[in-house]
Parts: C-alpha cells; sequence; structure tokens
C-alpha cells in the first residue's frame, strides 16, 4: 500500500516525491553503485576471479607422458618380432621418404624414432618398464600454477616475491589488526565503546523525556566531529530558538564540550521541525546526526536493561522516555508539547497539514490522535473542515489515519505454571493476547513518508512489563517482523508470554504497555493485581493440595496414564534391587536359592517396620484370603 499524498505542494507532498524517487532507482545508479566503496572492492574480486578462470581453462594441459608402446601401438611387453613390424608399418606411413608433410617427419622424428630405440636397447627398455623413463629414475619436478614466463630469463620473479610477501602476509596481517582494532573501538550497532560508557554514566533511574536528546548527545561520535570556525554563532542562534525545549538554567549543560552543545541543539531541531531553516555551516553537521540517532537511540535502549538486581531486572522510566523520545524524532514532534501520560496535541502533530498553529482548533473538540480515530468518516470530515483543513487536506488525513496501527486486543493474566497463587521466588508467567490493526489493512512494510526526518525508520513495538510502585521493569519484549505479521495478519489476538521471578511478599501492582517506537499516541497500557505470599506450611500445603487434586483429575479423565505410572513404579521399585552387588544377567554372576533367601532376609532386617495403618474391620473370610496371598508372595519370592 502507498500513500498518495493529495496536497502535493505541502510538507508531506515533497516527502512523498521524494520517497518515490528513492524507490526508482535507474539503471545508471545500480551501475554507479558497483563501482564505489564495498561494492568496488567485489567487483574488481569478482572479475579477477573471473580472468582466472578463463586463463587457467585455456591453459596447456600437463605434457603427455613419453610411452613407447602406445606411440607404436603396441601392448606392453610386446616381442621384437611385434616392434619391427610396427615399427616398419609406421614407418612407411610417417617417414619423411615416403612422406613429404613436415609435421609428419617431425612426429616420426621425434616419437616413432626413439620409441623404436627405447624398445630394441634392452637397458633402455628395462629403464622405461621399471621407472617409466628410458633413462631410468628420475628427480621429482615440482611446479606452481603461474605463467613460466613469470620465471624464466628476465621474468618478474622478484616483482612476483614481493606480492606473495605483500598479499600473503603482509595484508591479511594488516587485515586482522584492523579488525581486532574495530572489535575493540565498537560496541553492537556500530557504536563506539566509549559512548556506551558515556550512556551509562549519563541513564538515571528516573530518566525524563526531556533529558533523553540530552543523553543522546553525549555520544563519542558526536564528540569526535570537528567543531568548525563560523558554527559559534550558528549554535548560539539554536540556543535561543530551542529554548523551551531544553533547561536553559542548567550551568552544568553549557559547560560542556561544544560539539556536544552542537549535537544536542541539533537533536533537538530535528524534534521541532526546524532542520530546514538552520544555518547552511551546520547543515552537513545536522545531516551526519539525524542519520547516527537511530542506532544511538537502540544502542541506548539495549544498554538501559542493564540489570540492577539478582533477578535481571532494570528500571522501566529510562526504557519508555526512550521510546517516547525516539517517536517524537521520527514524526518531528516537539518534546515540550508532550505532556507525561498526555499525548494529545503530540499525537496529532504527527498528522498531514497539523502545525502547532492549527491543531489547537481541532484539539479544543478532539484532544487527541486515539479520538480522532473513533469518531465517524461524516464526524471527523466535519470537524476537520471547521478546523480550516481543505479537502485535499482532509484526504490526506484520512489516508494516514488508515495506515496508523491500533491496538485492538491487549489482555494480560499472571499466574505460575497454572496456579494463579504466587510465593516469593515463583518464576512467574505473564501471559500476553495482542491484536493489532489497520482500517486499511497490513502495510507490508510500505510506510508513509517522514516529511521531517531525513533518517532511514522502521517501524518496531516493545512491551515492558513492570511494577509500578517501584519503577521496575520486570521483563521486556521487542516483537521481531515475523511476530509483527502475525500479530496483523492473524485471524485472532497472538499470545506472548513474560516471564520474571517473584518479589517479597505484598501487593504488587503491574503496569503492562505496548508501544510504538514509530507512531505516537498509539500506545495501549493495562495494568493487573499480583499479590505474593511467604512461603509458609500452610501456604506450601494449600499449593501441594491443588497440584494433588489436579493431579486425581487428571488420572480420573486418563485411566490409561494411571496404568502407566504404576508400571513405572513397579520398574522403579526392582531397579531398587539392580546394584552392581546383586547378581544380574549383565554380570554374567548366579546365586544359588540359599543365597537369595539370605540376601531377601538380610534386606528385610535392613528396612524399618512398617508403621501400623488404621483400617476398616475386614470380615474372617477376607483375612483368610489375605493371609493366603500373603503366602503365595513369599513362595514366589524364595523361587
Amino acid at each position: 500500500m502507498v500513500m498518495e499524498v493529495a496536497d502535493a505542494d505541502s510538507e508531506w507532498g515533497r516527502a512523498q516525491t521524494r520517497a518515490m524517487k528513492g524507490r526508482k532507482m535507474t539503471a545508471g545508479k545500480r551501475l554507479g553503485g558497483l563501482f564505489r566503496g564495498t561494492n568496488l572492492l567485489y567487483t574488481v574480486g569478482w572479475i579477477a576471479f573471473i580472468g582466472l578462470t578463463m586463463f587457467i581453462s585455456n591453459s596447456p594441459l600437463e605434457e603427455k607422458r613419453f610411452d613407447p608402446y602406445d606411440i607404436l601401438g603396441l601392448r606392453i611387453g610386446a616381442s621384437p618380432k611385434e616392434i619391427k613390424s610396427a615399427y616398419r608399418r609406421l614407418s612407411l606411413k610417417y617417414h619423411p621418404d615416403k612422406n613429404p608433410d613436415p609435421q609428419a617427419a617431425v612426429f616420426f622424428a621425434e616419437s616413432i624414432a626413439p620409441a623404436y630405440k627405447t624398445l630394441t636397447d634392452d637397458a633402455a627398455r628395462e629403464n622405461f618398464e621399471k621407472y617409466g623413463h628410458p633413462d631410468g629414475k628420475q628427480s621429482t619436478k615440482l611446479g606452481i600454477a603461474l605463467p613460466e614466463q613469470l620465471f624464466g630469463k628476465g621474468g618478474m620473479a622478484p616483482v612476483m616475491l614481493v606480492v606473495l610477501v605483500v598479499g600473503g602476509i603482509l595484508l591479511p596481517l594488516f587485515i586482522a589488526m584492523c579488525s581486532i582494532h574495530r572489535m575493540n573501538k565498537f560496541g553492537g550497532n556500530n557504536v563506539l565503546k566509549q559512548t556506551e560508557m558515556n550512556y551509562m554514566y549519563m541513564l538515571k533511574p528516573v530518566l525524563a523525556l526531556a533529558k533523553v536528546a540530552e543523553t543522546v548527545s553525549v555520544a563519542h561520535e558526536f564528540i569526535e566531529m570537528p567543531f568548525l570556525e563560523g558554527q559559534d554563532a550558528a549554535v548560539s542562534q539554536l540556543l535561543k530558538e530551542m529554548k523551551t525545549e531544553y533547561d536553559s538554567k542548567d550551568n552544568k549543560l553549557m559547560k560542556r564540550k561544544p560539539s556536544i552543545i552542537k549535537a544536542h541543539m541539533l537533536i533537538l531541531a530535528q524534534t521541532s521541525r526546524k532542520l530546514s531553516v538552520i544555518p547552511p555551516v551546520l547543515a552537513a553537521d545536522a545531516k551526519k546526526v539525524v542519520a547516527m540517532v537511530p542506532r544511538l537511540i537502540e544502542q541506548l535502549l539495549k544498554i538501559s536493561t542493564t540489570p540492577i538486581n539478582r533477578a535481571g531486572h532494570s528500571y522501566a522510566r529510562p526504557q519508555i522516555s526512550i521510546t517516547e523520545f525516539y517517536q517524537c524524532f521520527t514524526q518531528g514532534v516537539p518534546i515540550s508539547s508532550r505532556k507525561r501520560d498526555d499525548d494529545g496535541i503530540a499525537s496529532l502533530l504527527q498528522l498531514p497539514h497539523f502545525s502547532p498553529d492549527n491543531v489547537n482548533r481541532v484539539a479544543k473538540k478532539c484532544k487527541s490522535l486515539h479520538a480522532l480515530m473513533k469518531l465517524s468518516d461524516e464526524d471527523r470530515k466535519a470537524l476537520l473542515t471547521s478546523g480550516g483543513f481543505s479537502e485535499a487536506a482532509v484526504k490526506d488525513i484520512e489516508i494516514q489515519l488508515s495506515m496508523i496501527p491500533r491496538v485492538t486486543t491487549f489482555d494480560v493474566k499472571v499466574a505460575v505454571d497454572g496456579d494463579e497463587d504466587v510465593i516469593e521466588g515463583d518464576f512467574v508467567t505473564a501471559t500476553l493476547n495482542v491484536k493489532i490493526a489497520r482500517s486499511g489493512g497490513p502495510l507490508g512494510g510500505a510506510l508513509p513518508p517522514l516529511p521531517f526526518c531525513a533518517a532511514e525508520r522502521k517501524e518496531g513495538w516493545r512491551i515492558f512489563l513492570q511494577d509500578q510502585s517501584t519503577n521496575t521493569l520486570l521483563a521486556q519484549h521487542r516483537l521481531d517482523a515475523r511476530e509483527i505479521e502475525q500479530i496483523e495478519v492473524g485471524d485472532g489476538p497472538k499470545e506472548f508470554e513474560l516471564q520474571f521471578t517473584g518479589m517479597p511478599s505484598g501487593m504488587y501492582n503491574l503496569g503492562i504497555s505496548i508501544m510504538n517506537d514509530y507512531w505516537i499516541g498509539i500506545d495501549a497500557k493495562t495494568s493487573v493485581m499480583m499479590k505474593v505470599s511467604k512461603p509458609t506450611a500452610a501456604v506450601v500445603a494449600a499449593r501441594e493440595a491443588k497440584a494433588a487434586s489436579r493431579s486425581d483429575l487428571t488420572k480420573a479423565e486418563d485411566p490409561a496414564s494411571e496404568e502407566s505410572e504404576e508400571s513405572e513404579d513397579n520398574s522403579d521399585d526392582e531397579d531398587d534391587y539392580s546394584d552392581e552387588d546383586y547378581p544380574s544377567d549383565e554380570t554374567g554372576t548366579s546365586e544359588s536359592d540359599d543365597e537369595a533367601r539370605a540376601r531377601i532376609a538380610a534386606t528385610k532386617q535392613t528396612q524399618p517396620p512398617p508403621q501400623p495403618k488404621k483400617t476398616a474391620a475386614r470380615p474372617p473370610e477376607d483375612e483368610a484370603k489375605a493371609e493366603e496371598k500373603k503366602d503365595e508372595t513369599k513362595a514366589d519370592a524364595l523361587d
């Protein structure tokens, strides 16, 4: 699905035009891409490989071994008479006196005559049959698969030696050193390890949304970015224009390195839709900063999941704030327009033709994107028209709304292996049922254009499970492309499981949220109460009783399973006597009947006496039958 913007002169229309041009890459651009950067190395390598393959295929094969029997057309061990007869026959055909052809004369002189001489000389014939050569045993010749011209007189042997040393020794060593240096310098997402250390220092347990841009800007990639002459005035101008987007009273903020301040202001300019009006001296740096921010945010999200306790929990607020900032960065929405737990105006600003100047006219009657999407088509059109939007603008807004996802199902249940009661130290499982839909149908990755973000972005979903009272992130999961497709295309909700270890005893209000890092105002949240009990004897006994009742119910429903369990118990009893000291078929030992009786008696003596059980009185006939069964059992054991 491709968004067709009705108003081509708007920011969204120009963004759509740029996106379409980027998709229609010409053949010339594709060909030019083969000769740039890493593609150039691949192209040269493939050309060299094809050239060498053709050269080797056209090279002459190994010289044919001199075989006098084959030349004369004889079998090995032919008699002298057969040799003379074959020689006479070939002479009539190839001798210069019989055949004036020069090639025939060469063949006769270089092949037929030497072959006849070898086979008529007893010593030469014996050497050939024994060593494969008329002159006897020959020394082994070694060579390399390179043209002979390179190693002959006046050849390029010194050059080849240099090539072998440089290409076979020095170049691999250089590549290995560069790889090791890069591994030591860069971490995940191609981010400098020094940047990761800076982020770990800057992250706070209660990182606010307004502080995320400040945290991202301390990346070492930005610190290494040169601060050129003439950029002082431009950065000072940005500081004044972005005054509402950062804490201007923070003296520590202004004492940082100029390159960090520059990156910070450029990031805020991106979220405030002011990159198009920044001074030209900062334009090149702005492109670099905007292109790097997505992978820096991804790495910052990973670092924010660093465990803070043995259970593997982390802080929840940094993850949520970073994801909210990611939304603002992508849609070009000012951070100041977004309040905590209120995405109203900010969510409307991401729609086509909405701006800080006209958003309030609609926000008076419809405060958020969610409320706007709930209206009927007629009511929404009337509201937008009354807000000053043209018919073309209303059409663009409707198309965008059809492409924005909505969480239609979001249910959560917390339990421990089917038991809703949770005890300290339990491994708890939160089961989520999630369904996402778009009114225009699945996009298949074809997202609408981003008029205020030059960085390449893909839509992503994250699920967070937190203890809201302690700011503890108990579990989190990022949906991959396959899971997102199943949630959107599948018939019903998709089930997810988040597992975490139980906390100390008490009542907990667990907050579960699913957040999109691309769109603002479509996140879904819910909460569930969880009671964690102390592992007292009564609680443990109650849990065991529930488990036993479930087991009895399972046996009653499936008698076959009960029989299999009894057979397993019997096999376990038999295994109790399968000690290595006891005779068995595997050890090849045997015992007499007296030894068997002695062993059974010794076993009974070592076992504790059975405890008397309270049983109901039985008739004398039943007791007699029971005694008979005991006697039969003893007899079977002795036998």
